[in-house]
């Protein structure tokens, strides 16, 4: 440890945390040699009391799922049937205990987090994992899962791996620890540490530090070598020095075995019943595993062979000629013969096939089927590349290039999918049945990381023939293509869709079908025209299993005015997400569950929702989806009259415009435009909620017309009665066609505003009846706040104070402050007296104490919420603490109550 006193300091505070229940990790980076496996020694020697949990990654097993998670939980897999019953099983299939189908990988990232949390209630837990560019994929996700919830778990992370080999080992939530190498004081006193009675003089010594830049390993190995003559080039790179000398050192005492080492650095499953039959196959001897003349370079720990540091193996490994290593793989596929060892056969006989071989590349296809069952997507990624590699031209390489890309795409390596499609299209001989895939992946890779315009701009010329060819099969892009004309703010995806789907006859009774139907209901209402089935399908729209098409039929439903159906497929959507662990399809679903909500004037709900589904968004890959959530969180910021609301719609709207998310920027600019209508400046609010642009479109764009209303209010306290008068006009003729009555109670409330004096109270009475038979209360209140104004202007004071109450209360209840104060200063100027508002007390919670709340209200257990949320059970605990506290409970009884209470208010 000499020279690395902040680095122990560090580990101190890390372990010290843990036990006070404060988890949290570290990674340390740095080049071979430079002590990481050292540090993370000294770090397990220090955890006196822990439980620690060890794992090396090595590159043969870099693409085998799971491979480093199975090592490091291998010690406490006899606590897993202690989960509860979805967590249990999912590590029991991962891990070949038990059969099943194969779990979603954030459902095995969960299960890991609640095994940990288990043990730590006994003794705090160190997990250690060296070599972490090495580790595969989804382990190295489950990890930074796990370290993005460790603030209230006695769980400790600590990684090391190289910057620049391997997989990117960058996990943003652990502190990342860059090593450097030894200052020349640090480095003197090693060396004379290690070189005992010899000297160096000055000269060598600075010679050393240049070649090495203080580099321990490298100090160590090159001291007692012959240095080179003065004047001699630069040395080559610290990495091929270091490498060289290992070989060096190998070859002066252990020549005869360099074959068997080759062969066990070629295997990396550390087996030694394996390399004892490849051996045989390839007449190397073995017996000097069995004599104890290997220790100074193997370390076995009763069931793996491990290279005692992995420099030692690379250079060994490189050491064989490239015939040497095929015969190598080749003898350790024939010794992978075992109904478990197929992937390992599979990626063996891959490696050894110097060109075309379809034999080979069946094996490794099937072998990426496990790979993707077990999910592990980078894994399949990586078989089917070879895969493609070693099949003829033509269509099914094709094929096997694009599931590739789909692995590649569901494990988030968007470049690598990207770079795939690219391959795949250029195959000769596809047909149009198998073109169509790719672009829609490639449509699905624009709305994750670029926009819904150039998304349309793909999928637009094949849906006509996926509609002929087969339309169930497609049928969720080609209603994507219509919730992507609103997202981009192009309404002509309505008309298109309309006369696509004219002439196609549909069964109502298949779910497939009954989406279509909708489909088609809601492009004949877009575009101006009479529904012909409304929503007659809810029973096999209800029976749909895929949470996607689920949630883009939910949001066809709410188009159409019935938000009972929408919200039940959102809710059950969101539930299917969840319990399937796929947060890719759950951050997509929360987006539209959080705009719903804010419709609704559930705005605490809405945050909860947004930032649940910001979260989820980031962790995935999916930055359009977290960039849009952020803009539902600015809205409702804006609602809540939060300080910090306009910061935080400027920064979405920089970044939608950057990406071209007109949905996100609209969320931005209605967020900005209710600032300053709420601030009285009106006519800075027109310039917002028209900046929205797509006013003049035929037919309407449906995020246009979303802020009519704001719009109409805005030019009528501006004086603008001619411009609102035309906005409420195109507004009415919108929802002609929509059977909601949310909607039209909003229609009804902009003829209010712009109508002649005389017609004012009959207009909002039909307003105030339409919103009864409604769930909205943040409208309801607003056209409340809207009527007592007017009210107060006629000099009728006791009417308008009695909606100016009632307004002012719902807008306390709901949080929305900015609102409420606005109420009450219109009751003070009839002559009340009224004090500065208090919000309610679920609007005081933050969104993830709300979350947690809402599910006690459900009455489910803290281990159901912490599978529900992602979380684990104790960390629910802690939060629950802070609601007790929040709201002045003592039970899980009050808190239901509470719930409930406000929740029917």
């Amino acid at each position: 440890m000499l020279g690395r006193g902040d680095e122990t300091d560090l580990f101190e505070s890390l372990l010290w945390h843990a036990v006070e229940g404060r988890g949290g990790g570290v990674m340390l980076q740095g080049e071979p040699g430079i002590g990481k496996t050292a540090l993370l020694s000294y770090a397990e020697e220090r955890a006196v009391g822990f439980q620690v949990l060890r794992a090396v990654g090595v590159a043969p097993e870099s693409h085998l799922a799971y491979a480093t998670l199975h090592q490091l939980l291998l010690p406490a897999l006899g606590r897993v049937d202690g989960l509860p019953g979805p967590q249990a099983r999912a590590l029991n299939i991962l891990f070949g205990r038990a059969d099943g189908a194969p779990p979603d990988p954030f459902l095995v990232a969960l299960s890991t987090l609640s095994l940990l949390s288990v043990l730590a209630v006994e003794q705090p837990v160190l997990c250690v994992v060296d070599d972490a560019h090495w580790a595969d994929q989804p382990t190295l996700k489950t990890l930074a899962f796990v370290a993005r919830r460790l603030d209230n778990e006695p769980v400790a992370l600590a990684l090391a791996a190289r910057a620049d080999e391997g997989h990117g080992a960058d996990l943003p939530d652990l502190r990342r620890v860059p090593l450097m190498g030894l200052d020349r004081e640090a480095a003197k006193a090693l060396l004379a540490e290690r070189l005992g009675g010899r000297r160096l003089t000055d000269s060598e010594q600075n010679r050393l530090l240049a070649t090495t830049g203080g580099n321990p390993l490298a100090l160590i190995e090159l001291a007692g070598r012959e240095m080179p003559p003065e004047g001699t080039q630069e040395p080559l790179a610290m990495t091929d020095e270091l490498q060289r000398s290992f070989l060096a050192r190998v070859r002066s005492r252990h020549a005869g075995s360099l074959p068997l080492l080759q062969l066990i650095a070629a295997n990396g499953s550390g087996s030694v019943d394996i390399i004892e039959m490849a051996a045989t196959s390839l007449r190397i001897d073995t017996g000097p595993l069995h004599h104890a003349e290997l220790d100074e370079l193997l370390t076995y720990d009763g069931t793996r062979l491990v290279f005692r540091h992995p420099l030692i193996r690379s250079a060994i490994f490189h050491s064989a000629t490239a015939d040497r290593r095929t015969a190598i793989h080749r003898a350790l596929a024939s010794a992978f013969d075992g109904p478990a060892d197929q992937h390992r056969r599979a990626w063996h006989l891959g490696q050894a096939a110097a060109g075309p071989d379809e034999q080979v590349a069946e094996q490794l296809e099937y072998s990426a089927e496990q790979a993707a069952l077990r999910g592990g997507p980078a894994a399949a990624m990586a078989a089917l590349s070879r895969a493609a590699e070693l099949t003829a031209e033509g269509p099914h390489r094709g094929r096997r290039l694009w599931t590739a890309a789909h692995a590649a795409a569901h494990g988030g390596f968007t470049a690598k999918a990207v770079e795939l499609l690219d391959r795949a299209e250029h195959e000769p001989h596809l047909d149009e049945e198998d073109r169509i895939p790719l672009v829609v992946m490639r449509a699905i890779l624009a709305v994750f990381a670029g926009s819904a315009e150039d998304a349309m701009d793909l999928i637009k010329p094949w849906i006509p023939r996926a509609l002929r060819l087969d339309r169930r099969r497609f049928t969720p892009t080609i209603v994507m293509y219509g919730d992507l004309g609103t997202r981009a703010n192009r309404p002509q995806a309505w008309s298109d869709l309309a006369g696509w789907l004219a002439d196609v006859a549909l069964a109502p009774d298949d779910p497939g079908d009954a989406v279509l139907l909708l489909l088609r209901d809601a492009c004949r209402a877009r575009i101006g025209r009479d529904p012909q089935s409304a929503v007659r399908a809810g029973a096999a729209l209800e029976s749909l299993t895929d949470p996607i098409t689920m949630t883009l039929a939910g949001a066809l439903a709410r188009g159409l005015g019935d938000h009972e159906l929408s919200r039940r497929l959102y809710r059950n959507a969101g539930r299917l997400a969840r319990s399937s662990g796929s947060l890719g399809a759950l951050a997509w679903n929360l987006e539209y569950q959080a705009a719903d909500e804010i419709g609704r004037g559930r705005i605490g709900l809405a945050e909860a929702y947004a930032e649940e589904g910001c979260q989820f968004a980031a962790e995935v890959g999916q930055l359009s989806t977290a960039c849009r959530n952020r803009g539902l969180l600015a809205l409702c910021a804006a609602v809540r009259g939060r300080p910090d609301a306009g910061e935080l719609a400027a920064e979405v709207l920089a970044e939608a415009s950057s990406r071209r998310l007109a949905d996100a920027m609209s969320y931005a600019r209605r967020a900005l435009g209710l600032i300053e209508l709420g601030a009285g400046r009106y006519r800075e609010a027109v310039r917002h909620f028209e900046a929205v642009g797509g006013w003049d479109t035929n037919p309407p764009a449906s995020l246009v017309m979303g802020i009519v209303p704001d719009l109409v209010e805005a030019l009528a306290r501006a004086g603008e009665h001619d411009r609102a008068t035309e906005a409420t006009t195109r507004y009415v003729q919108w929802t002609k066609y929509t059977a909601s009555p949310e909607l039209a109670a909003l229609a009804a409330r902009c003829r209010a505003l712009t109508c002649a004096d005389g017609d004012v109270d009959a207009h909002y009475a039909e307003t105030l009846r339409l919103h009864a038979g409604s769930d909205s209360p943040l409208e309801y209140a607003r056209t409340e706040l809207l009527l007592g104004e007017w009210l107060r202007r006629d000099r009728r004071r006791s009417e308008a104070r009695q909606h100016l109450r009632s307004a002012a209360e719902t807008f306390r209840r709901i949080g929305a402050l900015a609102w409420a104060d606005r109420a009450l200063g219109e009751l003070r100027a009839t002559g009340e007296s009224a004090g500065a508002p208090e919000a309610g007390v679920l609007s005081t919670l933050t969104p993830q104490e709300l979350r947690i709340t809402l599910a006690v209200g459900e009455g489910l257990t803290n281990r159901e919420i912490a599978a529900q949320l992602f979380l684990s059970p104790r960390t629910v605990d802690y939060h629950l603490r802070k609601v007790f506290q929040k709201a002045g409970v003592t039970s899980r009884a009050e808190l239901m109550r509470l719930v409930l209470a406000e929740r029917s208010a």
